[in-house]
């Protein structure tokens, strides 16, 4: 008999984001048009990145 057979994978949790709405992972980065937010702020803006 195995052990540990009753153990499964968790189901990531997710937020929406105050300023965008976006529903995204926790504790990672994400892309709302060409922008990219982490924890509500804007790191990278989609017209940085182009030049």
């Amino acid at each position: 008999m195995k052990r540990r057979t009753h153990q499964k994978a968790a189901v990531p949790t997710l937020t929406v984001d105050a300023i965008t709405g976006e529903t995204h992972l926790r504790h990672r980065a994400y892309k709302v048009g060409d922008d990219l937010y982490y924890n509500g702020r804007l790191v990278v803006s989609g017209s940085e990145s182009a030049e």
